[in-house]
């Protein structure tokens, strides 16, 4: 099981909080921003601080399944406190499910000669790019 480095760990140690885009609404909880949707003064909610990713943190997701790497991002932002490990596992696991490719946005080589690659977002239950938060979104609201 992949472990966060020390400075990530830190910032999982402090329950990350969100604020608006313009300044009306803060302190917020990961659950209360998602279940909000748009600040109360119109703003778009957005964490306090972007963590910091180290390069051998990075090297390290790029061997993970989107689904795995979707769960390492998410604990950034989303204390224990709040949803356990075990519970973004599930969500994570049921919101992907449905795409019918298993690495959810595989990188296709377009042209290897000249190192082009595709990011295919269209393996989701519409068909549409949309798929790849909208799903995880859903699940919140369940």
């Amino acid at each position: 099981e992949p472990v966060l480095e020390k400075a990530v760990l830190h910032h999982l140690s402090s329950r990350m909080k969100y604020r608006s885009t313009r300044g009306g609404v803060s302190d917020l909880s990961f659950v209360d921003a998602v279940l909000s949707g748009l600040a109360d003064d119109g703003g778009l909610l957005v964490p306090d601080s972007i963590p910091k990713i180290d390069s051998e943190t990075q090297k390290r997701w790029k061997t993970l399944s989107y689904q795995a790497l979707c769960l390492e991002v998410l604990q950034l932002f989303v204390g224990p406190e709040e949803i356990s490990k075990a519970e973004l596992e599930q969500l994570i696991a049921k919101s992907y499910s449905r795409f019918k490719h298993t690495a959810v946005a595989p990188l296709v080589a377009f042209n290897a000669e000249q190192n082009v690659h595709m990011l295919e977002l269209f393996h989701g239950p519409t068909y549409a790019f949309k798929d790849v938060a909208l799903q995880l979104l859903g699940g919140w609201q369940v």
